[in-house]
C-alpha cells in the first residue's frame, strides 16, 4: 500500500516538474544568423514576465527589453564569427539558447575612409580660386618628386654653380633665381591654401567624420537633411547607413545635401558614383509606385559594394556594406 502511495507521489512530482518546464519558453528563430545591413537580428518570444539578456562570447552581458513576451536583439556585424547566448529568466527558472552570427567583410579601414571623406568635404567648401591653387600645388609637388630625389639648399646650389666654367655660371644662376622665385610663390600659395582649409574645416566641423571611434553602431554625422551612421569594429568600417527624411528629399536643399553626401560616401568606399546614382534613380521611381514600408527592399551593387535601399513612412535608408 505504502509503495503504491509513494509511486503516486513520484508521479505527481514528475507531472508538476513537466508543467513547470512547459510554462517557461524561449525562441530565437534560426540558430545561425547572417547580418543584414549593419547588424544581425535575433528576435523571438518568451514569457511576459521573464527577464531577457544576452552575451556575445568575450563580452559583457546585456539586458534586453521584454515587450509583452517579445524581444529583439541587434548584434553589430564583425569580421569574425560571433557566438551569442540568449537567456530568459523567470524566477528561479532559466532557459538559454545559442546563436551563431556569421562573419562579414569590412568596407575598409575606418580612419582611411574618414580622412579621405573629410578632405573632400573641406576641399569642396573652398572657393574656386583656392581650389585651383590647391590643384597647382599638388601638380608642382608631383612634378618635383618626379624630377628630383633630394632637396638642395640655395647655398649648396650656388656653391655647385661656382664650380662651373665662367660662361655657364650666368645661365645656371639665372635658372636658380627663377626656381627660387617660383618656390617663393608656391610657398605663399601653400600658406593661403592652408589658411583657407583650416577655416573650411572649422566651418564644416559638424559635417566631418570623427577620425577615431569606439566599437559599435553609432551616428557620426547628424544634420537637418541627413544622418550618417556607421558600424565601427576594431579599426574596420563594417558598414554605413545614410538616413534622410522623406520631406528633405522634396526640397532643393535636401536633395543637394543628399546628392553630395551619397556621392562622396559612394566614391570613398570604392564604388562608382555615376552607376550607383543611375540605379538609385530607378529605385526611387519604383518606390513612388510601391506601398511597401520595408527598409531593405532594393539592392544596388557596384565594384563589390552593396547598397540596400528602402523607405519607411518618414525616412529613406541606404545601407552600404560588402
Amino acid at each position: 500500500m505504502m509503495q503504491k502511495f509513494l509511486s503516486g507521489i513520484v508521479g505527481l512530482v514528475a507531472i508538476f516538474a513537466l508543467a513547470g518546464c512547459g510554462n517557461q519558453k524561449l525562441t530565437v528563430g534560426s540558430s545561425t544568423k547572417t547580418p543584414s545591413g549593419m547588424v544581425a537580428v535575433i528576435k523571438g518570444k518568451t514569457n511576459k514576465d521573464a527577464k531577457i539578456s544576452y552575451r556575445v562570447k568575450g563580452q559583457t552581458k546585456k539586458s534586453v527589453k521584454n515587450t509583452d513576451g517579445a524581444y529583439v536583439i541587434e548584434i553589430p556585424a564583425t569580421t569574425k564569427t560571433q557566438k551569442v547566448t540568449v537567456t530568459s529568466q523567470k524566477g528561479s527558472d532559466v532557459l538559454t539558447k545559442n546563436v551563431t552570427i556569421k562573419k562579414t567583410k569590412a568596407l575598409a579601414n575606418y580612419k582611411s575612409i574618414a580622412t579621405k571623406y573629410n578632405q573632400a568635404v573641406i576641399g569642396m567648401s573652398l572657393s574656386k580660386s583656392t581650389q585651383k591653387k590647391a590643384q597647382e600645388l599638388a601638380t608642382a609637388e608631383k612634378k618635383a618628386k618626379a624630377t628630383s630625389t633630394k632637396t638642395t639648399s640655395a647655398a649648396k646650389a650656388k656653391a655647385e654653380i661656382a664650380k662651373l666654367p665662367a660662361r655657364q655660371q650666368k645661365k645656371a644662376l639665372a635658372k636658380l633665381q627663377a626656381q627660387q622665385k617660383e618656390m617663393l610663390a608656391l610657398q605663399k600659395e601653400a600658406k593661403e591654401v592652408q589658411t583657407a582649409m583650416a577655416a573650411s574645416k572649422k566651418k564644416n566641423k559638424d559635417k566631418l567624420l570623427p577620425t577615431s571611434l569606439n566599437n559599435g553602431v553609432q551616428n557620426v554625422i547628424t544634420q537637418k537633411n541627413y544622418t550618417v551612421r556607421v558600424n565601427h569594429q576594431n579599426k574596420n568600417l563594417m558598414g554605413i547607413t545614410l538616413i534622410v527624411p522623406v520631406k528633405a528629399m522634396k526640397q532643393k536643399s535636401g536633395q543637394k545635401d543628399f546628392g553630395t553626401v551619397f556621392a562622396l560616401l559612394t566614391s570613398e568606399v570604392g564604388a562608382k558614383p555615376k552607376s550607383v546614382m543611375k540605379q538609385f534613380k530607378k529605385v526611387q521611381k519604383d518606390a513612388k509606385n510601391s506601398t511597401s514600408t520595408s527598409t531593405t527592399t532594393h539592392v544596388i551593387k557596384s565594384n563589390g559594394v552593396k547598397f540596400q535601399v528602402g523607405y519607411s513612412t518618414t525616412h529613406l535608408y541606404i545601407y552600404i556594406t560588402k
